[in-house]
């Protein structure tokens, strides 16, 4: 077995019932995040479960499809490609809907995550303003030297805002660049937006990813990503500290 775990888009097959299905991918990698790919078709609903700030964080990124999301408070659009949205736990609940006009069904990725001390000091101490959405477009723009300069990267979910998660983009065309680096705290996974294909090396093992693909790197390894000419390079990442930042309570 590799280094890096990939779940294919193309070997998943969605069974519906009522509009909805749902298939859990990368089983069993990391103990403390659970990953569903959700498809709910035109005309459906579909109300999530609820979790206190003692139990999960839970993160949802929709990938295709238009739709929306709707709390007691405040309705949010799904229409402009790449959206997420993180409820605000347990105190009010939010219905996910896939429009009926929708060309395709809408489909997300659901991640529910584990807490520890170190979360629940973060979320009562201080945490952004929730329920969170954001498109594409409304994060917020940020540089690292070890890529491509022609490689736009995007904030979604700050650092240390929601305990250990963090979540965000980086796009670009081929021949571009992400090179080698590490983050020595964090569990990583890629998410290929869709019409995407790159080549990510982890640890000295390159996979392909391509549209739909999610990779997972457990801590502690170098790793990158290139796209050849003609390629498209656009991915979200999401992060997740192992135990909690360098420095800072556990």
């Amino acid at each position: 077995m590799g280094l890096v775990k990939v779940a294919k888009r193309k070997d998943i097959t969605f069974d519906y019932k009522d509009g909805y299905a749902e298939v859990e991918v990368l089983k069993g990698e990391c103990d403390q995040a659970k990953f569903m790919r959700c498809s709910l078709m035109p005309g459906h609903s579909v109300k999530p479960e609820l979790y206190s700030t003692k139990e999960h964080t839970q993160v949802f990124l929709f990938l295709e499809g238009k739709g929306y999301v709707v709390t007691p408070r405040k309705g949010f659009n799904i229409e402009k490609g790449f959206a997420v949205f993180v409820p605000d736990y347990d105190t009010e609940e939010f219905e996910i809907v896939c429009s009926a006009d929708s060309k395709k069904p809408l489909e997300y990725i659901h991640i529910v995550t584990e807490l520890n001390d170190y979360d629940k000091h973060c979320l009562y101490a201080s945490k952004m303003r929730l329920p969170r959405f954001r498109n594409l477009e409304d994060g917020w723009s940020y540089y690292e030297d070890f890529k491509s300069e022609d490689v736009e990267s995007r904030m979604l979910l700050e650092h240390r805002n929601l305990g250990r998660v963090s979540c965000g983009a980086v796009l670009g065309k081929g021949p571009s660049v992400v090179g080698q680096h590490i983050h020595n705290e964090l569990m990583q996974w890629y998410i290929a937006l869709p019409g995407s294909r790159m080549t990510y090396t982890a640890g000295g093992e390159s996979v392909l990813l391509e549209g739909g693909d999610i990779s997972y790197t457990p801590t502690g390894y170098y790793h990158g990503t290139e796209a050849e000419d003609g390629e498209t390079f656009d991915y979200i990442w999401f992060e997740m500290v192992n135990e909690c930042y360098p420095g800072e309570i556990e």
